[in-house]
């Protein structure tokens, strides 16, 4: 049953598969089937076509005499509903006044109808008003469809509730809604109440809770999960998070929703959403797009407050612009040649804004001429906000303000206008209060106050490093880092241009926050998860072969992709435990590697202005060199990747295999020329501990001239490097697996299997991902044979590929038994890509699940060549090498490409 009342589902929308009945012809009777042929379109989100059964049920009524004059009033509150939405407000006015006039029964639905339009014309006091007057008179009603009624009104003063920050009180009314759904079994009250106490959630900063009340209250609906407005909410709660891709998703699908039913109020708040994600996907351009389409709609439909708040939206995408436009003056400062250890080096770090680490921000390297010019427009925009009563909204323009003016020089006008913010603004988004942090932080360095500028930096990426400990998915730990990427980056940048190593370090670990501040995530067991998984295997591989067969099947390759969701979106529900640890100190980590007999080494690789800077750090001091420009270096591993693809395979001739030979020897010359050559001075003879992200993770590190024999481990952070440095290594039980279409998989686990006697091996058929989980030693080491698949987005759906179909990260991590260390010996899962200063990858995904160390090719490897490694790798482990030396060794063994890297623990 559908309620006349329009009751957004965090507005409404489309029930999927719900059909719109066609009425008879016209009689005293079709005029009621015409009407709710006009509430079910209504419901689906189909406003034209609602209104055109709304005409025809009232023309219906008007032409039998004696009809009911309650029926008329709701088909006057339906079509002025309708009207509303698309954009005739003045009309649904009129027809509302119409409704109101008739003085039946019913005038508290008609106050709820005139509720809505005032929400949607930006008019929330009038709204309130009669909201609260329509559910004081309709209190005690006994009727269906009065109790329907009064939900509807309870639903949408809970949305008023929401947007005036009352969220007690939203709960309460929506909570109110529920109950009356429930006892009336109406599955779209119930759905729309279950997903606005998401949305609840959502606005008390509860991500976790709010993304998995939406999850459920879609997944229980019986029609499916209502489209447009609901979509619309499940992306602002992923933008929130930082997931910009998948917020995407779900603001493109409501967008493609409102354009076909010319949802012109919906419009407004979906193209808002997306130029936010299109500013956080650093496209600025389509931002701006996005934004002045906002606007356009909003002036239109005379909502005059979402027009203002648009155009917030325009003035950040012109200053991104700006910024853009001002990339390339930027450079970096020469670094002192490498000298003794112990010795400073210096270099600036200037570069884009979004160029990794350290990225500049327009105006730091001087007056930007157009800049005064903003400051004038962000202005002027902020007084029309504060007669708006818009106070957030003026405080986000007031920002913007600041940044101008310190653009354009006028560091004392900035710093008062960010003073205003301060007073006026409650600023309860977290982009919006790093964004102050942000400001301030500039101001204060413009005053060449670098102690306080550090302080503003530091207490923003602290408050950022709580909300997202309290994430227990390493999607949202990782994503959410998007928020604070501008002020990382001001850090780190500005640590640079100090020359101070220690500063430089410190930054260097703040900006990569999730790998060094939080804690390991191990979410607990799930069963809901692991049979989802289990389908998804299924499915995957159903998929797989039918692919390979020539006859592709749609159906799987959706389902594959619903499963891919409802895995995500289950992982999403995990709470953090909100500890968040602080980075050790420079003297730290030189008295710990003081104290290693191995002698050690620290080499932390940065990206920032387009050039690659090292830190390199011993027991009596630090030292720091720009080393080259990125983009070549990115060019030479790029090539070097495609000559280790060629040569791993064994049906390439000769004379071409010559031809890469050559190509690889030359580009791994040319690496170590610009990574290690120039800071050879400083390094120690035993092991490095590397920390990069990226391309600087995957580069081949072992392969590399003067690093042959070296050990060495590879980490994102310093932070992780350290951590488990000079523990022994334990092998406490081993699984050897060997999945399909490996040639000598077989015989690799075997071999495998005979160096640690009373191990397991899975082959065949009988390596499936269930046997797996299963039978891994919980503490041990899982060695697998099998080809491997990459997720650059969602590092966790990085697979490698058993007997049943892929096995993923997500299967490993919350699987009551985890090994200590996993060796992936015949795929490339230890490629590496990076997400706002956090590396993405199954090798990444697998250490922050736990996993202490993953030994990983990072270019594809040759059969002979991986069980030739892998056994003799084994042989020295067991012979108690710790995995970065027995990796060392192993490779020495062989005279043919082996790009194994150790990543985490292994020294």
């Amino acid at each position: 049953m559908a309620s006349d009342i329009p009751r957004p589902a965090g507005a409404g929308g489309e029930q999927r598969g719900q059909q719109v009945r066609r009425p008879r012809a016209t009689s005293a009777a079709s005029a009621e089937e015409l009407w709710t042929a006009s509430r079910q379109a209504s419901d689906r989100g189909h406003w034209d076509v609602s209104r055109r059964f709304a005409r025809r049920a009232l023309a219906a009524w008007e032409a039998v005499p004696g009809g009911d004059p309650t029926l008329r009033v709701r088909i006057l509150i339906a079509l002025a509903y309708n009207e509303s939405e698309l954009g005739r407000t003045r009309v649904a006015r009129a027809l509302l006044d119409q409704a109101a006039s008739a003085g039946t029964q019913i005038l508290p639905a008609v106050r709820v109808a005139r509720g809505l339009l005032h929400v949607r014309t930006g008019r929330p006091d009038l709204a309130i008003e009669d909201f609260d007057r329509a559910i004081a008179e309709q209190r005690g009603a006994e009727s269906a469809r009065e109790q329907e009624d009064l939900a509807g009104a309870l639903i949408n003063r809970g949305l008023m509730h929401m947007s005036a920050g009352r969220l007690s009180d939203a709960a309460a009314d929506t909570a109110e809604a529920g109950a009356i759904g429930r006892r009336l079994r109406d599955p779209d009250l119930i759905f729309m109440a279950d997903h606005n106490l998401g949305y609840v959630r959502y606005l008390g900063g509860d991500l976790p809770g709010a993304l998995s009340a939406m999850e459920s209250a879609a997944a229980a609906s019986a029609e499916g999960a209502a489209d447009g407005v609901s979509h619309l909410d499940r992306a602002r709660a992923l933008t929130a998070a930082g997931m910009v891709v998948e917020a995407g998703e779900f603001v493109d699908h409501a967008l493609a929703a409102f354009r076909r039913n010319r949802a012109t109020a919906d419009l407004v708040e979906a193209y808002a959403v997306r130029a936010e994600l299109d500013l956080m996907a650093g496209e600025p351009a389509a931002a701006l797009d996005h934004a002045r389409k906002a606007a356009t709609i909003a002036a239109r439909r005379g909502n005059d407050n979402a027009a203002l708040a648009s155009r917030v939206l325009q003035q950040r995408a012109r200053r991104a612009l700006r910024a853009l436009a001002a990339e390339d003056g930027t450079v970096a400062l020469p670094g002192r040649a490498p000298g003794p250890a112990g010795a400073a080096g210096r270099a600036g770090c200037a570069g884009p804004t979004g160029d990794a680490e350290a990225a500049s921000v327009t105006g730091t390297a001087g007056i930007d001429p157009a800049a005064s010019r903003d400051a004038r427009s962000a202005g002027a925009l902020a007084d029309e906000l504060a007669a708006a009563g818009m106070p957030d909204d003026r405080g986000a323009a007031l920002l913007l303000q600041a940044e101008a003016l310190l653009d354009a020089g006028r560091v004392h006008e900035a710093a008062g206008v960010a003073a205003q913010v301060r007073q006026s603004s409650a600023m309860p988004q977290l982009a919006a209060r790093l964004h102050h942090r942000y400001v301030d932080a500039r101001i204060a360095l413009a005053h060449d106050d670098r102690r306080a500028g550090f302080g503003h930096i530091r207490r923003g990426l602290d408050e950022l490093a709580r909300f997202q400990a309290r994430f227990g998915s390493q999607d949202l730990q990782s994503a959410s880092a998007v928020h604070g990427a501008d002020l990382a980056a001001l850090g780190l940048r500005t640590a640079v241009r100090s020359g101070s190593p220690a500063t430089i370090f410190q930054w260097l670990e703040r900006a990569r926050g999730v790998s060094t501040r939080l804690p390991q995530v191990r979410p607990p067991a799930d069963p809901v998860l692991a049979e989802e998984l289990g389908a998804l295997r299924v499915s995957y591989e159903q998929a797989r072969q039918a692919v390979l067969s020539g006859r592709r099947s749609p159906a799987l390759e959706t389902r594959v992709r619903e499963l891919r969701r409802a895995v995500r979106a289950r992982a999403w529900e995990a709470r953090g435990n909100g500890a968040v640890t602080r980075p050790p100190s420079l003297t730290d980590v030189q008295r710990r590697l003081a104290a290693d007999p191995d002698a050690p080494t620290v080499v932390a690789y940065i990206r920032g202005g387009g050039v690659v800077h090292a830190l390199v750090i011993g027991p009596e001091g630090a030292s720091f060199a720009v080393l080259g420009a990125f983009a070549d270096l990115q060019e030479r591993v790029r090539r070097l990747d495609a000559d280790l693809d060629l040569l791993a395979s064994g049906r390439v001739p000769a004379a071409v295999r010559a031809v890469a030979g050559r190509s690889l020897e030359q580009g791994l010359s040319a690496l170590s020329a610009t990574l290690v050559a120039p800071i050879a001075g400083w390094l120690r003879p035993g092991p490095l501990l590397i920390s990069g992200l990226g391309v600087l993770a995957t580069v081949p590190w072992s392969m590399l001239p003067g690093l042959h024999g070296r050990p060495i481990t590879v980490n994102s952070s310093v932070t992780a490097s350290m951590t488990e440095l000079g523990r022994p290594a334990q092998v406490a039980g081993v699984l050897s697996v060997a999945g399909p279409g490996v040639p000598l998989g077989g015989l690799e686990v075997e071999q495998v299997a005979a160096v640690h006697p009373g191990s397991a091996v899975l082959v065949d058929g009988d390596a499936t991902g269930s046997a797996v989980l299963r039978e891994v030693p919980d503490g041990g080491l899982l060695h697998i044979a099998a080809h491997g698949r990459h997720e650059a987005e969602s590092p966790l759906f990085s697979s490698v590929l058993l007997a049943d179909g892929p096995l993923y990260g997500y299967d490993i991590a919350p699987n009551p038994d985890l090994p200590r260390q996993v060796v992936l010996s015949s795929c490339e899962v230890g490629r590496n890509d990076v997400r706002i200063g956090e590396p993405l990858g199954l090798a990444a995904a697998l250490l922050r699940s736990g996993v202490s160390t993953v030994i990983a090719g990072v270019s594809r490897i040759g059969d002979e060549v991986a069980a030739e490694v892998m056994t003799e790798y084994h042989r020295r482990l067991a012979a108690g090498d710790r995995p970065a030396f027995a990796l060392a060794g192993a490779v020495g063994t062989v005279d043919r490409p082996a790009p194994f890297s150790c990543f985490g623990a292994g020294v």
